[in-house]
């Protein structure tokens, strides 16, 4: 029990919190008791998740690295005069569609993603560049036959890096605790 007339009593009496009940005044054989109405602790309290802003920025920095080289690349190969300028034009798609899902999964901070995701994308597209480099797709002499293999892994590099992007969409930011 504590006294009215003590320093633990005032301390304790609730005045100046807000919303706090105001203290109980008993009278009792041994003087005035005060008492206030129990607080809930501070630990049972849940701490809110800390949004990263990283995780909200990394898809789109994904989706950026991936469309802004499919642009240029595309640019490149609608030359029809250069095979050369379409080559490296192809190459700069394939590096976009590689890097893509590294650099939505690594600023989110989701390595493991990163990992499975990038290295399906990266394994794509150097298949995609070899097959590029043992036979030229822009060779106007080649065969449309011999072309679909370049046709179908490039496409396919697409796919793969869009799809690593798009998983860092759904996947959503890290939530982290303080």
């Amino acid at each position: 029990m504590l006294v009215a007339g003590s320093s633990a009593a005032r301390a304790s009496d609730g005045a100046g919190e807000p919303g706090a009940a105001p203290p109980v005044t008993v009278a009792s054989g041994e003087g005035v008791t005060s008492s206030s109405p129990p607080s809930p602790p501070l630990a049972a309290l849940p701490a809110a998740p800390i949004a990263d802003s990283r995780g909200v920025l990394a898809p789109l920095a994904g989706a950026l690295t991936l469309v802004v080289p499919f642009v240029v690349g595309s640019a490149l190969v609608a030359r029809d005069d250069d095979t050369r300028l379409q080559n490296i034009g192809s190459t700069v798609m394939l590096a976009g569609f590689a890097a893509a899902p590294w650099v939505s999964h690594a600023l989110a901070g989701r390595w493991g993603r990163g990992l499975a995701f990038g290295g399906a994308a990266l394994a794509v597209s150097a298949a995609t560049w070899f097959v590029m480099a043992a036979r030229d797709p822009y060779d106007q002499q080649l065969g449309n036959r011999k072309r679909l293999p370049f046709g179908f892994l490039i496409s396919t590099s697409f796919f793969v890096g869009a799809g690593g992007v798009t998983d860092s969409f759904i996947v959503g930011p890290e939530q982290r605790q303080p």
